[in-house]
């Protein structure tokens, strides 16, 4: 009997134990799947998928109904996107401006959307109301949240076209844990900005790599969220609970993960940006230094662009989050509502994540971006 339990350790345990070492290996080397996850990329992945479905099912039917009615896109206009939080939801509210040559051109546009809208089912309601101003309003919601309000303009002048080129800035959010996407980042063919994660198992590679290729680098500040514990921000965290010392501590060993970043922008902060008290502490540190900052404007209520400007500290704010849905027409659908505000507005800025789709739309509209716009680093646009 003995001898038959030494014969099975005897042939078993050298198995076993190669199982072992190729697990070590696997996970353990540098190309291979990080030990550390990465946190949730935005706030808005954090809530409930249901409602952004519902939500993107409207974009694509106010898409479709814009396109046959024949609207120009000169006189398409996304005059907003701003996230609401509501009941533990967190979504991108859309207002759109459309100028229409004529009262029966802006009736026409109305009854194609209803229509569209109609056709997605009890769950999407919608509302008109008429202005003295020679406006057609549409109100629209999902399962009783508030997501869209277009705004049908008759009799009224259609906008110049300019003679010069808008300028449109692109960031790269949330760095750091995949190292093989964050270099085909670098290596596009575009100026774009790279926001980076402290503490991140490839934060040094990816800003060697970067700092090499003569990429704009910025910290991505992780910041408590409203969902916070339940959703983490990730290492390097700044929080509500901080006191200023652990504040401006936790800052400068961020700042010192990415050497060489010229400037800073929120990752998620949806509670901590609208702190005003907080948000001081951060700011001035960030003037001492002459970095810039970009609000990423994770909520509706941040006080951080405003703070920012009235500080006399070079700032943005964020106009559209590409990539909130990943399916290659939403993508696509964000790309071109950053495009729109930048040709009406003169400049907007775009915030990706790394994300094998939305290198390959980026690719996609390379050249037409290029031939069209002025793509700068977000430096560019701050003032």
């Amino acid at each position: 009997m003995i001898e038959k339990k030494r014969l099975f350790f005897l042939i078993l345990f050298p198995s076993f134990l190669a199982g072992l070492i190729f697990l070590g290996v696997y996970f353990f080397s540098p190309g291979n799947t990080p030990r550390t996850p990465p946190p949730v990329f935005e706030e808005i992945y954090s809530s409930r998928s249901d409602l952004r479905e519902k939500i993107r099912d409207i974009d694509y039917a106010v898409y479709e109904s814009l396109y046959r009615s024949g609207a120009l896109e000169r006189d398409i206009s996304f005059q907003n996107v701003e996230p609401r939080h509501q009941n533990g939801r967190v979504w991108d509210f859309t207002e759109i401006s459309v100028k229409c040559p004529g009262r029966k051109c802006a009736r026409n546009l109305q009854i194609i959307i209803t229509h569209g809208l109609t056709a997605l089912g009890p769950e999407i309601s919608y509302r008109y109301e008429k202005t003295p101003d020679n406006e057609i309003v549409c109100h629209i919601s999902a399962q009783g949240f508030y997501t869209h309000k277009i705004v049908l303009k008759f009799d009224s002048q259609r906008l110049p076209v300019k003679d010069f080129r808008s300028s449109v800035a692109i960031i790269i959010d949330d760095l750091g844990y995949d190292q093989d996407i964050a270099f085909s980042f670098i290596h596009l063919d575009l100026p774009i900005s790279l926001s980076v994660l402290p503490c991140a198992p490839y934060t040094d590679l990816i800003v060697r790599e970067a700092t090499e290729n003569g990429c704009e680098l910025i910290l991505h500040l992780p910041m408590e969220p409203k969902q916070y514990p339940s959703v983490k921000p990730g290492p390097g965290a700044l929080f509500l609970s901080m006191e200023k010392q652990e504040i401006l501590q936790m800052l400068d060993q961020d700042l010192e993960d990415i050497p060489g970043a010229k400037g800073v922008n929120n990752h998620m902060g949806s509670s901590f940006t609208e702190n005003r008290e907080k948000m001081v502490i951060v700011l001035k540190e960030l003037k001492k230094r002459n970095l810039f900052y970009v609000d990423s404007r994770t909520t509706s209520n941040t006080v951080g662009f405003k703070l920012a400007k009235n500080m006399g500290l070079p700032a943005a704010k964020r106009s559209v989050f590409l990539d909130n849905d990943l399916a290659p027409k939403a993508i696509r659908m964000q790309l071109e509502r950053l495009l729109s505000m930048a040709r009406h507005s003169g400049s907007a800025i775009g915030i990706g994540h790394p994300h094998k789709e939305t290198l390959e739309i980026l690719r996609e509209y390379h050249s037409g971006i290029k031939a069209e716009f002025h793509v700068v680093p977000v430096s560019e646009l701050v003032r």
